[in-house]
């Protein structure tokens, strides 16, 4: 019976917290402003995926594990669209973001990823031309181990949208820091009008709730959705007693698991930013899988954090 108490008081927590957010921040939030529009180096290629990468950096800096994962992008076959929210990118950053990119977005930093995918769509309307689309965003650090073989892995799942792990949390849906949504997904009127429908929301878990959760759920009713390293399968690889007692996060609570067991090419900022994992934790985990990612671009992201 404690849990129901604690679960509804947290429903009613959260919708308290929504309505004062809204009614407080309603006059300042208009839809953000794109502040420019580079174009870059690489010329689209319409018959493979497109991935639109939403970035930010409080120092406006792009970092090298940014860069590291846009390479790995490139070789594994995207073109890529880079959507910053940062308040600005130097002159340097731009140079060298124009050669892994079609184009270089700079936008105000409101409404978090879901927004600035939705500015990428605007922004860049020859996305339904591409063979799909990949919602990506710098909150993991890696590729830790090679991503060449993605696209034609992806391709070859019978789902039509495709992420790297699910959650249960809330409702079962797919996280969204990769999202692989194939041809038919993306040219639907579903798609069109989930992301018509996407607003300025500050307050995290909220923007979990209706846009995360939301994507699974409502896409769901028309297309099939499967997680590559699904969290059913990487229970089975995890003792009862070692399983965390509430909800998983599967990245933040198995992310060992993950990668010694999966090979599992991500690691969440939150594990270091938040769970506090060390640089040596790290280190010792991808040796154990053996990784050959250098761990230094983990202690470049670190001092900027």
């Amino acid at each position: 019976m404690r849990w129901y108490v604690k679960a509804v008081r947290g429903e009613l927590r959260y919708f308290w917290n929504l309505t004062s957010s809204r009614l407080r921040k309603k006059k300042s939030y208009g839809k953000p402003l794109v502040r420019y529009r580079h174009k870059g180096l690489v010329t689209p290629n319409y018959d493979q995926p497109v991935c639109f990468f939403c970035s930010y950096d409080k120092q406006n800096l792009v970092r090298k594990n940014v860069y590291y994962y846009l390479d790995a992008l490139a070789v594994a076959g995207f073109n890529t669209i880079f959507i910053s929210s940062s308040d600005g990118i130097s002159d340097i950053d731009l140079k060298k973001l124009s050669e892994y990119c079609i184009c270089i977005i700079n936008r105000e930093n409101k409404g978090y990823d879901f927004y600035g995918w939705k500015t990428g769509l605007e922004e860049y309307p020859q996305y339904k031309s591409h063979a799909a689309l990949l919602l990506a965003n710098d909150s993991v650090l890696g590729p830790l181990f090679s991503i060449d073989d993605l696209v034609p892995n992806m391709e070859r799942c019978d789902a039509d949208i495709i992420g790297m792990t699910d959650s249960l949390r809330f409702y079962p849906h797919l996280q969204s820091y990769f999202l692989y949504c194939k041809k038919s997904v993306i040219v639907s009127d579903d798609f069109i009008n989930f992301f018509n429908q996407v607003d300025v929301l500050e307050l995290k878990e909220a923007i979990i709730r209706r846009y995360e959760v939301g994507f699974s759920r409502l896409l769901g009713l028309r297309f099939s959705a499967a997680a590559l390293y699904g969290l059913k399968h990487v229970l089975e690889r995890v003792s009862y007693e070692e399983r965390p007692k509430m909800w998983i996060e599967p990245t933040f609570h198995l992310w060992k698991t993950l990668i010694t067991e999966f090979k599992f090419p991500f690691i969440k900022k939150s594990l270091l930013a938040r769970k506090g994992v060390s640089i040596k934790e790290i280190s010792e985990v991808l040796a154990t899988a053996n990784s050959d990612y250098n761990v230094e671009i983990l202690n470049d992201w670190l001092r900027g954090g």
